[in-house]
């Protein structure tokens, strides 16, 4: 049996970048209770707190935080709930509002002056910048830049359609990977309309390496959900890491699947 269920975020647990809805905040109560749980996205601490934390608090019952692992921008940072309890910090570590950040790994300044120009410049360049986005088109998350091509806040189906296929992202990786790589920094595709650079060698399975060494949890003990592990998908290394995986098309799927994992009625 397995002791933890990994999950990506975007239209796996929730509609894109919008928080969990109330059902599937109280299939996540009833998960914690027995299992450890871990989400993982590209987005930041601040969307992750508001997308996944704070529909639980909602509930307005006893929840299992202790079992709960928040892993924003890919694995590049790590949270754990340590409740109101005084804990001495190390450099990388802060603690909010009862949840305590065991890492981050940011890029410099000089990183991300360069990969916002090189970003805008080839996505001007091959006609893709969006005159009318809904929120940021290129953020700094700290240990990640990620370009949005309608906004982070863009709506969920139009995003869908702008490019299903991979082939503008495509466009835009090759230009800009190779000037992007002599800084240090690699450049993934991420969700329905992102593109993401961090460190070299961040990807998903990156991050459940570092749930592994946080958790003391094998491999073999971790299940994996998400909406995109086909080849070239942001969720396909994970796959790749041999953890075993269960790919869903939407958060109705994952509900769907949730319920026979606790053994509730459909």
């Amino acid at each position: 049996m397995k002791q933890l269920i990994a999950f990506d975020q975007d239209d796996t647990i929730n509609i894109t970048k919008l928080p969990m809805d109330r059902e599937m905040a109280i299939l996540f109560s009833k998960l914690l209770e027995n299992f450890q749980v871990c989400i993982i996205s590209g987005c930041d601490w601040e969307v992750m707190k508001k997308n996944d934390i704070e529909p639980l608090n909602e509930l307005g019952a006893r929840i299992n935080f202790k079992n709960y692992y928040i892993l924003p921008t890919t694995g590049t940072q790590f949270w754990k709930y340590c409740g109101n309890r005084n804990i001495k910090l190390q450099d990388d570590e802060i603690k909010e509002e009862g949840w305590k950040r065991e890492y981050a790994h940011f890029l410099t300044d000089e990183q991300v002056g360069i990969i916002t120009y090189e970003i805008e410049t080839a996505v001007r360049s091959l006609g893709y910048w969006c005159e009318n986005p809904k929120g940021d088109i290129i953020e700094n998350r700290g240990s990640q830049v990620t370009y949005s091509a309608l906004g982070q806040w863009a709506l969920p189906e139009n995003k869908h359609g702008w490019d299903q296929d991979l082939s503008k992202r495509k466009e835009i990786v090759s230009r800009i990977e190779t000037k992007l790589s002599s800084i240090g920094v690699q450049v993934n595709i991420g969700g329905s309309t992102s593109i993401d650079v961090t460190l070299p060698g961040i990807d998903k399975s990156y991050g459940m390496s570092r749930l592994i060494e946080q958790t003391g949890i094998k491999k073999e003990d971790i299940l994996f959900i998400g909406d995109k592990l086909r080849p070239g998908g942001n969720d396909y290394p994970v796959k790749e890491f041999g953890i075993d995986t269960i790919e869903v098309s939407n958060c109705e799927d994952t509900k769907w699947l949730l319920k026979g994992i606790l053994g509730m009625k459909y």
